[in-house]
């Protein structure tokens, strides 16, 4: 029985994107206002797209992706450290697309706490397998699709550095500065898990002031 909200698989078509996220970013930081910044993005071609229709599929996903961070996590994905801008990225794909953070924390995640430090194809077809029991939509792709998924997927992960390369799979946590971390406390805990956090770690950070 498939009760479970759909998976959303319109990151194919756009990956981490970390220059362009920051300068969207950047855009709605210094206009606060969604369409003025999508005007601002067409009429200045501020991602360098040949093709207005690519230009627009971009925007849409990242304007997506930025209007789940908070105003805090905002600012410092635009004015903090690469360390802190990529990480804040990272944040947005993991609160957007359900099928990531789940890969993230159920397979990553997972297997760097038992000091397994590698991903292999087979992790992923095994994640993939399990999910399509709840998730109907998996069943449905095509094949195309399906390695579609798969290959921006861990583009991604190398993209924001929680793999080395996707060839090589290799594990690594996020560095999180302590801004990055405040950022995060502050609008929910549990997204620490997808930055390879472990509940103790996690249950640890909670009790360090970081209001105000």
């Amino acid at each position: 029985m498939v009760t479970k909200k759909k998976y959303s698989f319109s990151f194919t078509g756009a990956s981490a994107l970390l220059a362009e996220t920051l300068i969207v970013a950047e855009e709605y930081v210094r206009l606060q206002d969604w369409e003025k910044v999508k005007v601002s993005v067409q009429e200045n071609n501020l991602m360098n797209k040949t093709k207005q229709n690519t230009s627009k599929r971009m925007y849409h996903e990242l304007k997506k992706r930025l209007e789940l961070l908070t105003n805090e996590q905002l600012n410092l994905l635009v004015s903090g450290s690469p360390d802190e801008s990529k990480a804040m990225v990272l944040l947005s794909l993991i609160k957007a697309y359900s099928f990531f953070k789940d890969f993230v924390i159920e397979v990553i995640r997972t297997k760097y706490l038992l000091y397994n430090n590698i991903i292999v194809s087979s992790d992923y077809t095994s994640f993939f397998n399990t999910k399509a029991i709840t998730h109907n939509e998996l069943n449905t792709i095509t094949e195309k699709t399906t390695n579609k998924v798969k290959q921006v997927l861990f583009k991604m992960l190398e993209q924001v550095g929680l793999i080395n390369s996707a060839k090589d799979g290799i594990i690594i946590k996020p560095f999180l500065s302590d801004d990055s971390i405040k950022a995060i406390l502050n609008d929910d805990a549990t997204l620490l898990a997808g930055f390879l956090c472990s509940d103790a770690e996690i249950k640890t950070l909670k009790k360090i002031p970081v209001h105000g």
